[in-house]
């Protein structure tokens, strides 16, 4: 009989009754266990009768040939194993010859009635014992249907130090000492009564995943501690919670044949069991198709891995219960990379027969060519294009029906990259019934929503936000840096230098000469801007990331920018600066590039090959796997302009050098390069090079409104907050010992190690260490952080010498706090050249918090230098968007400055100065919305004709853009040469006899450069 322990009465016992309750029964093998041999894992007999109940017509040899076929596996390994197990109980995949009503028959055996689900045998069973290497495994907790042992539960009390850790570390030796019991294995489970997670076989401790309860507010369900509470009447607890959804029977089944996927990943195969929301998205969509025949938008944050949950679609749309007799299904995507990582990731999960369409030809074959094919395409198979390759505009009547097809299924992948427009008049007419599900790492912006309801149908079918992402721990907290260059053009030195090379020009030349001058692409290219940046990247990247054994992704202006960047990370190198390998990796144009772009870059003949590689830890790159599989790789930095800003995964990266003033969708998809988790990494970092904080806050609140930046954006200054107080506790820990351990260092430390003989105290002085350093380790290398050296020195010895004297091996000191205390004794040293304007991400724009700021900036000199920096750059990258705008407050902003540097204005006044200039930006979407415009691109448009007509400006704008609706829906027509000719002349037309004549040419300038801008 089981001891009445704290982990029995409160976690294993609470668990087998609802076990009970979902209808399994239930033996304690301590006092009945009906094997004959603990070196036994399956019962045999219950097998047996399983099997010739679930299969009628078997004759007595083929049961026992089938019994032989599952238990008598051979293979090299116990992944192998247990994939060849999965395949006979998810399938049919044995098919033993008999003679059935005459006739020599092959019929697969089913070892699970997934059809009926009561036809199974469902026990669990408690402290069974099994042959081990070392000494027999006990677990708590075996799950056996039909006699195979296909769930182990690992069960801890509640009050225990680390109970989710010691629960999953007691899984992985069980895996280990008695590999043969989890040949069966389809689930591993943690829990204990306040929490729990689960794993697949083989998975880390990262690896295990929490399950939510959570319907994502869909009123026509009952959520699951509703349907448990009404179950056991008692409110459930997250134990509860995770047991119901992982066994009650129909979603025990459900996850073991339609959720569960083996994959190669880094030449190993490993097994992989679904998150949460992804077996909520799936069958929310499932369902919402059978009962309406629609679809609809799968808003899931980047990192939760979107791929793999159109693989489960695709997968439950196949079935045959389903109802979709043998469905077409076509991935859509919008990037060739993206169609190609789309149809690797169904070839490496063993999805049947995914087939890539090679052209549009080939594509129309494809769907005219009968029913249940699996394709993966690009968007660009639907347009019809010039012989230049330009989008041609084609009348809804006179597009081409490619399939009338029922039941086609179109999943459309990064859906809010995907012109709706354009979606609405080729695919819809080209795929007259298809049905389309579209899925999105990042919210829809409000410009589309519209269009996003008339086309999907609605409100999303599911939501997976990057606050929930990082509150289950499948993604990381990103921690904000800035970094903005202190490098301003001297205007007098740019004047003079103008005058020497231009002067003979003529003035409208040099109007626009001036204009290119001063635009943000040559200020972002300036070679001692780019210089300052590259020496604080590789200091940054030398003290607080390489250390730890992570690699870093520097996102540049242009590509021109990143050929710049190389070469000064390489003369940074050859003088010794640093030592680590930067590689660039960009697109080519033949016609356009300098040979220097070739000898710099990455040939694109290795491209593929660079950017796999990449993703491989640092290491010797000697090191071969047994399957050939290169396993380490070098390369410590990641040049980019515009490739491998999504899509990309690459978790042994764990910051982002942003030199690039992103928005938006693509902002969030950037920054999520490194949220990724791997090992100890406790969070990802973006450094900001370009005042990306505005944009950052906006796109946070994007779609949700109680989605606050800060929720995932973890801010430094807090971080020091933290580090504070978790010091305090752990100083005063040991107050009563009332002893200085700065002046009487060696005798606080032996009084300290005999304070702890107490097993109970000791999990407390280890809980407080363990935050203690968690913080340490954040905000190390940052100054504030030194002057915790020596208490870290301190209680790191106590910690190992009261391991040493009470042999407790959880406080043995590990490599990674060996690599911080190496981090304390190096000191911090900051760029010249670079400037910290922010604290935290705050918005300028954000008044509250600004002011927040202000408050607890130390001067009044450093208050007024980070004002007016802020406002400074602010300032100059809106310019080019909203010119008439902006010019006026960065004219005023300089008149104000040079009076204060007069001495006419006092420091008060200027502050009061630098707040009217903040709330007008402030106002600008306040005005943008009373005058009824939507978007930044109306707005500015509104501006620059409000500053040279008079009278209806708002009708011209309006009308204005009804004029170039259709231009502005072509795809990329920024590019297009005669989509630009065709909108300058309607310009002109709605224009002509409002301005000037002779400033016709230059408004329409001005006017097509801010809708490229915007």
């Amino acid at each position: 009989m089981t001891s009445q322990t704290p982990e029995y009465l409160q976690s294993e016992l609470p668990a087998i009754n609802l076990f009970q309750q979902l209808g399994y029964e239930y033996f304690d093998a301590s006092v009945n266990d009906e094997r004959e041999s603990i070196n036994d894992v399956v019962l045999i007999s219950r097998l047996k009768a399983s099997i010739g109940r679930i299969n009628p017509w078997l004759n007595e040899n083929n049961v026992n040939q089938a019994v032989r076929e599952i238990t008598a596996i051979t293979s090299s390994s116990l992944m192998e194993a247990n994939e060849k197990i999965h395949r006979l109980i998810s399938g049919k995949n044995f098919t033993p010859k008999q003679v059935i009503d005459g006739r020599e028959q092959y019929i697969g055996v089913g070892y699970i009635d997934f059809s009926d689900i009561e036809n199974n045998d469902f026990i669990v069973v408690n402290q069974m014992k099994f042959k081990g290497q070392a000494k027999n495994s006990i677990p708590d907790i075996v799950v056996f249907v039909n006699g195979l042992p296909l769930a182990v539960i690992e069960c801890k009390s509640p009050i225990l130090q680390e109970a989710e850790a010691r629960a999953i570390s007691d899984l992985l030796y069980y895996q280990q000492n008695s590999e043969k019991l989890f040949r069966y294995n389809q689930i591993c489970v943690g829990i204990y009564k306040v929490g729990g997670r689960y794993g697949a076989l083989g998975a880390k401790e990262e690896h295990y995943q929490v399950y939510r309860d959570d319907n994502n507010n869909d009123n026509d369900h009952n959520s699951c501690a509703e349907t448990i509470e009404a179950m056991t009447g008692k409110a459930p607890t997250a134990q509860d919670i995770l047991i119901y959804n992982l066994f009650d029977k129909k979603k025990f089944f459900d996850i073991i044949r339609n959720f569960t996927i083996f994959e190669m990943s880094q030449g190993a195969r490993i097994k992989k069991l679904p998150r949460y929301q992804q077996i909520r998205a799936t069958n929310k969509t499932i369902e919402k198709l059978q009962k309406e025949n629609k679809g609809g938008v799968i808003w899931h944050t980047q990192g939760s891995g979107k791929s793999i949950t159109m693989v489960y679609i695709a997968t439950k749309l196949k079935r045959d219960e389903s109802g979709f007799n043998n469905p077409t299904i076509i991935i859509v995507t919008d990037r060739t990379d993206l169609d190609d990582q789309i149809f690797k990731t169904f070839n490496r999960c063993g999805f049947p027969n995914p087939i890539s369409a090679a052209s549009v030809r080939h594509l129309k074959k494809l769907l005219k060519d009968g029913y249940g094919k699996t394709i993966t395409t690009t968007i660009q198979k639907f347009q019809e294009t010039d012989k230049d390759g330009n989008i041609i505009k084609v009348c809804r009547d006179k597009i081409e029906t490619i399939s009338e097809k029922e039941n086609l299924y179109v999943l459309v992948d990064e859906a809010h990259r995907t012109q709706y427009g354009f979606l609405a008049g080729f695919m819809r007419k080209a795929l007259t019934n298809a049905k389309f599900i579209a899925f999105t790492g990042t919210p829809i912006d409000n410009e589309q929503k519209s269009t996003l309801g008339s086309f999907y149908g609605g409100k999303y079918l599911d939501v997976y936000t990057i606050k929930q992402s990082v509150a289950d721990g499948a993604t990381l907290p990103i921690l904000y840096e800035d970094g903005l260059p202190d490098l301003y053009v001297e205007k007098e030195l740019l004047e003079k230098q103008f005058k020497y090379h231009f002067d003979g020009e003529t003035a409208k030349k040099q109007v626009l000469l001036k204009k290119e001058a001063t635009s943000m692409k040559k200020y972002m290219a300036a070679k001692q801007r780019i210089k300052r940046i590259a020496e604080h990247i590789i200091e940054h990247y030398k003290t607080k990331i390489y250390p730890n054994g992570y690699k870093a992704m520097v996102v540049c202006y242009n590509r021109a920018c990143a050929i710049a960047y190389k070469s000064t990370f390489d003369e940074l190198k050859e003088n010794g600066k640093h030592g680590f390998s930067s590689r660039v990796v960009m697109s080519f144009s033949l016609k356009k590039d300098p040979q220097e772009y070739y000898k710099i870059a990455t040939p694109e003949s290795e491209v593929k090959k660079v950017i796999e590689d990449f993703t491989l830890p640092f290491g010797d790159e000697s090191v071969f796997s047994r399957g050939g599989k290169k396993q380490f790789n070098n390369d410590a930095i990641m040049i980019v302009s515009d490739m491998l800003l999504t899509g990309y995964d690459v978790p042994v990266a764990q910051v982002m050098y942003l030199d690039k003033p992103l928005k938006a969708h693509n902002l969030l998809q950037a920054i999520a390069r490194v949220n990724r988790t791997r090992g100890a990494k406790a969070a990802g970092f973006v450094v900001d090079y370009c005042g990306i904080t505005d944009h950052l806050i906006d796109a946070m609140n994007a779609f949700e409104d109680d989605l606050a930046p800060e929720d995932v954006m973890g801010s430094i200054s807090e971080e020091i907050t933290r580090l504070k107080l978790r010091h305090n506790r752990l100083t005063a820990f040991f107050q009563d010992l009332k002893i200085d351990r700065k002046k009487q260092r060696e005798i606080y430390i032996e009084k300290a190690v005999q304070y702890l003989e107490p097993e109970d105290i000791r999990d407390k002085f280890k809980g407080l260490l363990k935050k203690f350093n968690q913080s340490l380790n954040i905000v190390l290398p940052d100054e504030s952080a030194l002057c915790y050296k020596n208490d870290f020195v301190i209680y790191a010895e106590i910690r190992l010498e009261a391991a040493n004297a009470y042999v407790d091996k959880s406080l043995k000191i590990s490599e990674d706090e060996s690599k911080k205390l190496q981090l304390l004794i190096d000191e911090h040293l900051r760029a010249r050249g670079i400037i910290n304007l922010l604290d935290e991400p705050v918005s300028i724009i954000d008044v509250e918090k600004f002011e927040e700021e202000l408050a607890n900036t130390k001067s009044d000199k450093s208050k007024e230098l980070k004002i007016k920096h802020r406002l400074k750059h602010k300032l100059k990258l809106e310019m080019e968007k909203n010119p008439d705008f902006y010019k006026p407050l960065a004219e005023k902003l300089e008149e104000i400055i040079e009076e204060r540097k007069q001495g006419r204005l006092t420091q008060l006044e200027l502050f009061e100065e630098f707040d009217k200039i903040q709330q007008k930006i402030l106002d600008k979407s306040k005005e943008a919305k009373n005058l009824g415009f939507d978007t930044e691109r109306e707005f500015a448009v509104y501006k620059t004709l409000d500053s040279k007509m008079e009278g209806e400006v708002k009708e011209t704008t309006a009308t204005f853009f009804k004029s170039i609706g259709d231009e502005l829906a072509i795809d990329e027509w920024e590019h297009k040469n005669q989509v630009q000719k065709m909108i300058r002349v309607k310009i002109k037309d709605i224009i002509r006899g409002r301005i000037p004549k002779e400033e016709i040419e230059q408004i329409t300038t001005s006017l097509l450069d801010i809708l490229k801008k915007n």
